[in-house]
């Protein structure tokens, strides 16, 4: 074999080399490739922030096709899956839903009850609470002969199920003068006893206000953080059922 046969040979030999490592990138891509666009399947996504408890409409969500391989166990597949479920969290824009992400409404339990009360609008934490979040009710009560005032933490840990729209409300000043406040509507669930205090504060009390926990932050208050104050003003407290009569002369 004279030298430019063994040259030949050696070109051939290279030539066959690089052509078995194309062909096997090529199929490594195609493989690539099938494995991303391969199964479809539909996902929901949102079309906006959402806050928690909040019931999802068409308008909320978005139904994409992605890879299978994109879309987790839990993910759900169409707008129907949402039916009677609300948020169980703050969400984003272009998040994608899963079950976990989704829960049944809040409903009274057994022995509570739904309570409405019309809140300060500059002192109720306007714009901030919403619903499901925990709130601690004061009350502002005034000593009628002192004149003295004084906070009390009415109800601790009250969960609140819905807030309402904010509304023009009559308000008597010091010289019996009505002035316009603003106000609003906030439904809280509430035990039947937490239930009467509320109402008794905010018949009696100069000033309801709502202070909004931190998530997860469910401690009770310790005896010296429930009032503060000067003077003597009575806390406001459940209205103790008058004494039924006895008959006689």
């Amino acid at each position: 074999m004279n030298p430019r046969q063994r040259k030949g040979i050696i070109l051939i030999f290279f030539t066959i080399v690089g052509a078995l490592v194309t062909f096997g990138l090529v199929l490594s891509y195609v493989n690539s490739v099938a494995s991303q666009v391969g199964p479809m399947t539909t996902v929901v996504t949102l079309t906006r922030d959402v806050e928690s408890l909040t019931s999802l409409t068409e308008a909320d969500v978005e139904v994409k096709e992605v890879p299978k391989r994109w879309a987790p166990n839990g993910a759900l597949h169409s707008f129907k899956e949402t039916s009677g479920l609300v948020t169980a969290g703050t969400y984003h824009k272009g998040d994608m839903l899963q079950s976990g992400m989704l829960e049944s409404p809040p409903g009274l339990q057994s022995g509570y009850r739904e309570v409405a009360i019309i809140v300060d609008a500059e002192t109720g934490v306007a714009g901030k609470i919403s619903s499901g979040e925990t709130v601690d009710i004061i009350a502002t009560v005034e000593d009628p002969n002192t004149k003295a005032q004084q906070a009390n933490v009415v109800v601790e840990n009250a969960v609140i199920l819905d807030v309402g729209v904010t509304t023009d409300i009559k308000e008597k000043d010091e010289s019996g003068n009505f002035t316009d406040e603003k106000g609003v509507p906030v439904t809280f669930a509430l035990s039947t006893q937490d239930a009467l205090k509320v109402a008794y504060a905010e018949s009696f009390a100069v000033k309801v206000r709502l202070a909004l926990r931190g998530e997860g932050d469910d401690s009770a208050l310790g005896p010296d953080s429930t009032q503060y104050g000067g003077g003597s003003a009575p806390a406001p407290a459940t209205p103790e059922t008058p004494a039924t009569g006895k008959g006689g002369n």
